[in-house]
This record gives structure tokens, sequence and C-alpha cells, in this order.
């Protein structure tokens, strides 16, 4: 651990201690001694940075004053970017001291005492900086922001007029109309400010807070709790937490890209990730891999970056190269045999979820995927052998539940499947899906031993007073055929033909006519599914040329 008393004044003297980190001697009673942290535990270009910042200021010392305040106040950002707040507040106080024209030292200032709950220091800073520059947006948005938090009523209706003079249809503006408001116990402009912030920014979770809030102070706690829920709550300075609101801030830009290390990358990433920036959270990752090349975490977050920002090949890319760090890394494994699943190339990806799931055979997600993609190859036994070990881990999958029985449907055991789908639907009875299920085995299986037309017409009666789909009424129709309805069976059957068409899915008409055309002729239906509808098909929906050239 090394600690430096940094230099103030016009003249400092080195002397380098005895483990050759430099311990710097000021005679200068109007500059604050800087305590560096532990840079011992910093990653390499972290504590590059300090140094260079370190020798920049030994230089500045006999450069004049506003060389060495801005000297301290580079040195304030560095460590203000990592979160050392007190010794930042000591190097920006001496920027302002020696600096004072500068308007960014004061500004900094303000977000450290903000940053650390310190709010009247914070209002403090800010009033100064907003004197220096009275038409800066982003201080005025600090400005108000902290004498809503310190409930100084009477000094926050000005300053919304000279924000709202500089930018009055701004998201930014609008959210601090609407937390004055609630400060001021106007409850209903609140919710109409801040319902305004989020139809212009759904992503801006900081808004749900307050504006729960509010609603709780019209008395309508359903709207309340719902916002509530999906707040990021308070932070310990007092302000609401979560996703913040967009408004331009180029000095916080510079502050936030001012350290370089893997680990200050990566927060900006999962920020930007967060705010639904996918090409801001891409190249932020890459900054971090590029200062760590050998981090395989990192690897497989700029790939999984990729992927979310809609760059499938170059995510492939990462990914494998992750892979080539972290030969047993699931996760990776994993993101790959998404790739592949939605590129339509199943046989690679049933090699990559079978990696995956034999490194990490506790993930649901890898049994699924595999158990899915050997349904579509049609390998119902290895389908059926997965269903059943992500049952062992999840008993109460629906989708496991829901795949083992239509493996054993597949390989033809349709007893067995009725049987699971009814054990299925006991155990989950809100989920139509094994109730249609069921209803479909019941009135169409091939098994004369499986079929049940009464029961099977009395689940598809329950299910379409409820399920508007096309599935549903099909399902009615077979049913309805089994116990000799057939015009009604026709009449249900024309009218999923229908609602398929409307739905622009004209491609299905075609093999749902030869029920129709059974139905007419006085035939049930033997076939509860056909090869190509999505219970034999289960999975990601494939995306033509995603990884092509």
């Amino acid at each position: 651990m090394w600690r430096t008393i940094l230099p103030g004044g016009l003249f400092a003297a080195c002397i380098l201690a005895g483990c050759g980190a430099p311990d710097i001697v000021v005679n200068d009673a109007d500059v604050l001694p800087v305590e560096l942290p532990d840079l011992s535990g910093m990653h390499e270009a972290v504590q590059g940075q300090l140094r260079d910042a370190q020798r920049a200021l030994e230089s500045a010392a006999s450069s004049g004053p506003g060389a060495l305040g801005d000297a301290y106040g580079r040195l304030g950002m560095l460590l203000m970017a990592g979160e050392y707040y007190d010794a930042a507040e000591a190097c920006l106080l001496n920027a302002r001291r020696l600096a004072p024209e500068r308007f960014r030292w004061a500004y900094y200032l303000g977000h450290v005492y903000e940053r650390r709950g310190d709010l009247e220091e914070a209002a403090d800073a800010f009033e100064r900086a907003h004197d220096q520059r009275p038409r800066d947006f982003p201080t005025l948005f600090w400005l108000i922001n902290v004498n809503v938090e310190l409930g100084r009523q009477d000094a926050v209706p000005p300053l919304l007029e000279q924000a709202r003079a500089l930018q009055p249809g701004s998201e930014a503006m609008r959210f601090q109309l609407g937390r004055a408001a609630l400060a001021a116990g106007d409850h209903a402009a609140a919710v109409d400010h801040l319902e305004a912030v989020l139809r212009q920014n759904p992503a801006a979770t900081i808004v749900h807070y307050p504006l729960g809030m509010a609603y709780r102070g019209l008395g309508d706690l359903e709207q309340a709790r719902r916002h509530l829920d999906r707040s990021g709550g308070r932070t310990d300075g007092g302000y609401s937490a979560g996703v913040g609101v967009s408004m331009p801030d180029p000095l916080l830009e510079e502050l936030r890209n001012a350290l370089r290390s893997p680990q200050r990358h990566r927060t900006l990433a999962l920020q930007a990730d967060a705010n639904g920036d996918r090409q801001e959270a891409v190249r932020q990752f890459r900054l971090a891999v590029e200062l760590e090349p050998e981090d395989a975490d990192l690897q497989l977050s700029l790939g999984m970056a990729l992927d979310r920002a809609g760059r499938a090949r170059e995510a492939l890319v990462e990914l494998e190269a992750a892979l080539r760090l972290d030969p047993r890394s699931a996760q990776a494994n994993y993101v790959i045999g998404t790739l592949f699943e939605r590129a339509g190339r199943d046989a690679e990806a049933i090699a990559r979820y079978a990696a995956a799931a034999e490194q990490a055979p506790e993930s649901v997600e890898a049994q699924l995927r595999l158990a899915d993609a050997y349904s579509r190859a049609a390998r119902g036994n290895e389908a059926l052998q997965h269903y059943r070990r992500l049952l062992e881990v999840s008993p109460d999958s629906v989708a496991g539940r829901f795949g083992e029985a239509v493996a054993l449907v597949r390989l033809g055991r349709h007893r067995e499947a009725r049987d699971r789908f009814a054990a299925a639907r006991e155990r989950h009875p809100d989920q139509p899906v094994l109730a249609m299920a069921l209803a479909r085995l019941l009135a169409a299986s091939p098994d004369a031993g499986v079929r049940n037309g009464p029961a099977a017409a009395s689940l598809a009666e329950t299910l379409v007073a409820t399920v508007k789909t096309t599935a549903a009424a099909e399902t009615m129709a077979m049913a309805l055929a089994e116990v000799g309805q057939f015009a009604g069976a026709a009449e249900w059957q024309r009218l999923a033909i229908d609602v398929a068409r409307d739905a622009g899915r004209s491609d299905l008409a075609q093999p749902m006519s030869a029920n129709l055309a059974s139905y007419m002729r006085g035939e049930p239906s033997r076939t509860p599914w056909r090869a190509d509808e999505p219970e034999f098909r289960p999975g990601l929906p494939v995306e033509p040329g995603l990884l092509g050239p």
C-alpha cells in the first residue's frame, strides 16, 4: 500500500519512499493534501493512468496556478471515475481554488457531493457552476434535483422556469417538473409529467419510483404498486435509482470515459445495455477486452453484446474466441448453440447444446434447448432423454413436461403420452397448452385405446371459451368430429383457416384444408399434430442468412 500527499502551491519537492512511491511535500496552506487510495489491487492500466496524472501534477507545479489547478482537476476526474470520492473531493477543491474560471471543476465537485449524499454541499457546488454558466442545462438539471431533494420549495420554481426556457419539451425537463410537483403535493401534475417521460423513454426506470409515489398520493394503490415494483428504489443519497432519463451531458460523458480499466468499461457497457444503447455496449465491452484480452468472461460478454446488437456473425467470432480461452465455458457453448439454431443449422446447434449440458448438467436452459433440437430433428429417444433430465433438474418445468409428452407421441407411445399430459395438466391447471394437447390426443390419436371423444369435447369447449387461436379452433374441430358432429367440426375448421389467413398465414391453409375435407366426408382426424406444427418444431424462430456471408 502506498499513500501520496500531492503537491500544492507553486513549488514541490519529490522524495522517493522506500517502495518507490513518491511523497510530495508542499508549502501552500491554501491547497488541500490528497491521499490516494491503495493502487496495488487495481488493474495495471488504472495504475498507469494515475501515475501519469501524478507526473503531470509534478510538472505543473512550476507552471502557474491555472496549470496546476487543471492538473489537480484531471487527477480528480480519474479518482471520481473510480468512485474514490474523498480523494476526488480534495483534488477538485484544489482545482476550483487554483483555476476558479474553469466551470468544469465546480460542476464535477457538485457530482462528487451528490453521489456521496452530501446534498447541501452539492447544491452549493452546482449553484457556483450555474453562476458561471447560467444557460447550461445539465447544471440546472442537477441543481433542481438537489433542491427538490432538500425540500427547498422556494428555490425550485425559478430554476424550473430557466430550464423550461432552455429545453421546454425534453424528457429531462418533464422529469424534474414531475418531481417538483410531487414534492409540492400536486400528485395529479406529477403523474402527468412523469407518464409523459415514460412515453418518451420507456427504458427510464428511474421514473417509476416517483411515479408510484404520485399515484399513491392520488389513492390509486394498484398503479402505485405497479410502478414501485418496477422501480430501482432509492439510493443512499436519497435519489430514485435506476436507468436515468436521456440528457446530453458532455462533461459527464467525458468523466465516464476518463478511467480506462476492464472493470470500468464493463460497468459502462452494462449501463449502456440497460439503456438500450446496444452499439455503445459493444464498444465498451470491446475496450474492456483490449485491456484484458485473456479474460474469457469479458470475451463472452462482448459476443453476447454483439448478438443483442444484431451483429450475429461478429458475435460468433467473439464467442468462439471466448471458448478458446475457456474450453469448459457452458455459457459460450449455449449462446453459440442459439446462434446455430436461429440460423437453421440444427446439427451444429445440437453439438453445442450437448457440450453446454455436459458442462453444466444443472442448466435448465441447456437441457431444454438440447431436447428441443433433438425433437426438431425427429430424434425422439434422445429428445425424451433430455426432457426427462430437465425434469430432474426442474420438476415444475411446463416446457419439460409438455416436451416429454410430445416426444412420446413422436415415438408412437400414445398411452404414455396421454398419461403424461393428464398428470402435467393436474400439476399445472392454469396452463391451457396442456389442456389443448390432452384434448387433441383424446380426440385424434390413432390408438383407439387412447381416444375418448366426450372427454376431448369437454376439454375443448372449456378451452375455446378463453383461448381464441387457430390451434384452439382446430382442437375443437377434432373433438367434435370424434363425437360424430361433423358439421360443427367443419365450421370450427373453417374458422381456424379464416383466422390463419387473416393473420397472413395463408401457407397454413392448404395443410389445414385436409382435415376440413375429412370432416366434410364424415371422417374424424387421426393426426393430433401435423409434422409442421410448432409442437413438433419447438425452439427459436429461424432467421435465414443469420450467419451467412
